[in-house]
């Protein structure tokens, strides 16, 4: 996993600290989520304890513990939710026991921006005095949602997109048989490498984006349509696809910004889909597209688990139905 990230400036600065033996003792590593933050923690807590010439090493026998993750001088928590204030003390009662196998004691709080306000203020003493042989590292996504007293102790590391071609060259490396679909994940991870890779090991998606753009696509025909996508929705035999709706939001999404692309001479994402996206633009105006975009914005910011996801669904399609249908003249 390291042969990716060397190529973020952040991560060299890290690794060359780490070799040269000037390791800070706070770090807040800021970016989005996917972006790598975590996995760069681990090499760089790895580094640190590395005893080898070339940092990490991978085979002394520090490197070989982080491999296993069992190496005892490494305290990591968060990643399941909000982190409350206990967690913090247990974290807090572990950093001040001194490290059994090495020089440091390295703590990664993983998606530090769900610490209540009660865990930021328990962490503030560990963080503003920790042990000499003390390193915590903060990941965050947005460091406006940590204290200003957290935030000006630790050293920022910001984390930014990959570019698209660093991610196509990567799948290309890694995973051969992803090489038609490369330029398709490259473009939608958003220069996420973890979003990225989760494509690249998830068939199930693109079962998923099949099965709505087919379904996006007989839009063009009659009003029982509706239910097709409906069903693409996650809305079957009265069950509701509300938990994985933020993925059909953004399947569909996708589907319909590609039709004003090639309406616009714009560039298109889903490429590899041109059977469904060139027909259906052929049928449909611009000002529809705009309209059913603006419609499925609404009501994707609207909806939450209270409401009652399968009428909202149906409506929303229902009006998109419309648009399509509508009298206005073609683009």
């Amino acid at each position: 996993m390291a042969n990716y990230l060397t190529t973020q400036k952040a991560f060299r600065s890290l690794l060359k600290s780490a070799r040269d033996g000037a390791v800070g003792q706070a770090y807040i590593f800021e970016g989005l989520k996917g972006v790598g933050k975590f996995t760069a923690a681990r090499i760089f807590a790895n580094a640190i304890h590395c005893t080898g010439e070339v940092k990490p090493c991978g085979q002394c026998p520090d490197c070989k513990k982080h491999a296993a993750k069992t190496h005892s001088d490494l305290i990591i928590i968060g990643g399941n939710g909000q982190i409350k204030v206990d967690d913090i003390r247990g974290m807090n009662e572990e950093l001040f026991i001194k490290p059994a196998l090495s020089e440091k004691k390295i703590c990664i709080i993983r998606d530090a921006d769900n610490m209540n306000q009660d865990a930021q203020n328990a962490l503030l003493k560990s963080f503003e005095e920790p042990p000499a042989y003390g390193v915590i590292i903060l990941l965050s996504e947005n460091v406006k949602n940590l204290l200003p007293t957290i935030r000006s102790r630790g050293t920022k590391v910001v984390f930014e997109p990959f570019s698209e071609e660093e991610i196509h060259q990567y799948i290309l490396r890694q995973y051969p048989l992803k090489r038609d679909i490369a330029p398709f994940i490259s473009l939608y991870s958003g220069g996420v490498i973890g979003r990225a890779l989760d494509l690249c090991e998830n068939e199930e998606f693109f079962e998923t984006r099949s099965k709505m753009f087919d379904a996006v696509f007989s839009l063009t025909g009659d009003r029982m349509s509706v239910f097709n996508v409906a069903e693409a929705f996650g809305i079957k035999n009265g069950k509701s696809g509300f938990d994985n709706c933020d993925l059909y939001f953004d399947l569909f999404t996708s589907f319909i910004r590609d039709i004003i692309a090639l309406k616009t001479g714009g560039r298109v994402i889903n490429a590899d889909m041109m059977s469904y996206l060139e027909p259906f633009s052929s049928k449909v105006t611009l000002s529809a597209v705009l309209s059913i975009v603006e419609k499925v914005s609404l009501v994707r910011s609207q909806l939450n688990v209270s409401m009652k996801y399968d009428l909202w669904i149906v409506n929303m399609l229902i009006n998109c139905w419309e648009d399509i249908h509508g009298k206005s003249s073609r683009s």
